[in-house]
């Protein structure tokens, strides 16, 4: 039963967090931003994959009703397991057992809380303890600039992807709506033809980012830096990777991202326009093609910061500026038609497809699984006095439409809507 509880009790908290969300915007009488969205969908998704594992050890345990519902719910009072402070004192166990020189209990005890590898430990590795890698992975995200803004979905126990039932819409005229549904109006009823919707399935499997970090025998000794230089290196280049992924990534292997897929939409460059420059037109073709504005975000090549501060409109003999950016202050975003714009590493080189990317990154799925696992070698860099840690996260990602959108309505039949946009090469 004490199994049970702690479903529950991880049940209540996610319940308590998105009501923390809906009471925020109750308040404020507004509707959730994409962050909140994306999480409150992801918290949602985490209930559902805890009680699907309770119900699943309910099952397998013939645990009478009678007693879930009372009696003798009340968990005995077992003495609390051993914890590492830090990810530095963790890594310096694993290390001491790498080396011969011992096994910590600390790292059998919490096998079950912390998901320690379940085969021999010197076939495999430690699974980093939960309570020191969600911070860890918690600041991943948080330095990722994009990656932290995209919709993520947490892979249940037994499953090493994610598949989901889509609406193959891929145009937005009648008939074709949701994938071919299709109403009438009373006085139309003469010439109604069946329609039914069509589905279609987004699949992702999971796939692994690794690293591999080196330290001296002299930093090992010290716990406290060891876990600072591990989380701060560790935690910035996984979020580095991961931003990379969504808007580079090439699908073999890794994430696919939003440069590779066929829902990308590129606007065409201006008639003569100078290679490597960005013009106003460019940026409002780009506003006019995007679907999900209200939750769209741009990404830029800071190169391009002077152009877009200068961007004019062709009136008279010099034209007049456009005011399109926005340059936010030391430590915000700046903004583009009112929505948040911000400098990246991964945007490409001015002129190339990618340099500038208006998207909605709340249509764009990242799947992940676990935390992060470690395992320690200390033959690798014998010479030098070195041991190297590897850490391995099981992660992808892919953009939830696979193509552009028909609008219901157009002029021209080359003019398609997207959640992606960027600008052709110039």
């Amino acid at each position: 039963m004490l199994k049970v509880l702690e479903y529950r009790a991880k049940i209540k908290a996610l319940k308590d967090e998105g009501n923390v969300i809906l009471a925020k915007v109750d308040t404020e009488k507004r509707a959730m931003t994409a962050d909140e969205k994306a999480r409150f969908e992801s918290v949602n998704a985490e209930i559902d994959a805890v009680e699907s594992r309770m119900d699943n050890y309910i099952k397998v345990n013939r645990i009478p009703d009678e007693e879930l519902r009372g009696g003798t719910m009340t968990a005995p009072q077992k003495p609390a397991k051993p914890t590492f402070r830090s990810i530095g004192e963790q890594l310096q166990a694993v290390a001491n057992f790498a080396t011969g020189r011992g096994l910590d209990n600390r790292l059998v005890e919490n096998r079950a809380a912390t998901g320690l590898n379940e085969a021999v430990p010197t076939a495999g590795g430690f699974w980093v303890e939960q309570s020191l890698v969600g911070a860890l992975l918690k600041a991943a995200y948080d330095t990722s600039a994009v990656a932290n803004k995209c919709r993520r979905l947490p892979v249940g126990p037994g499953n090493n992807g994610l598949k989901l039932r889509t609406i193959d819409e891929t145009s937005r005229a009648s008939g074709s709506r949701w994938g071919g549904v299709q109403v009438y109006w009373e006085a139309e009823a003469d010439s109604t033809t069946s329609k039914m919707p069509k589905f279609g399935r987004f699949e992702l499997n999971l796939d692994k980012i690794m690293g591999v970090c080196y330290t001296t025998s002299e930093l090992l000794q010290d716990a406290e830096q060891l876990g600072a230089v591990i989380t701060q290196a560790f935690s910035e280049e996984i979020g580095f990777k991961m931003s990379d992924g969504v808007i580079r990534g090439t699908g073999a292997g890794q994430m696919l991202g939003v440069l590779e897929s066929d829902a990308l939409l590129s606007v065409p460059k201006d008639a003569g326009q100078t290679a490597d420059t960005v013009s106003s037109t460019n940026i409002l073709g780009m506003w006019k093609a995007c679907m999900g504005r209200a939750s769209a975000y741009w990404f830029y090549n800071q190169e391009l910061e002077d152009q877009l501060q200068l961007l004019t409109f062709p009136i008279g003999t010099g034209g007049v500026m456009a005011n399109l950016f926005k340059p936010g202050g030391v430590g915000q975003d700046g903004t583009i038609l009112g929505r948040p714009a911000i400098a990246v590493e991964q945007a490409s080189g001015p002129g190339d497809v990618g340099d500038i990317i208006l998207m909605d990154p709340t249509q764009y799925i990242i799947i992940d699984k676990g935390g992060l696992q470690t395992a320690e070698s200390i033959h690798v860099a014998f010479l030098t006095d070195q041991s190297v840690f590897r850490f391995t996260y099981r992660v992808n990602g892919a953009p939830a439409l696979k193509s552009k959108i028909t609008p219901y309505k157009r002029t021209s039949s080359s003019f398609y809507m997207s959640p992606y946009v960027a600008i052709a090469a110039r």
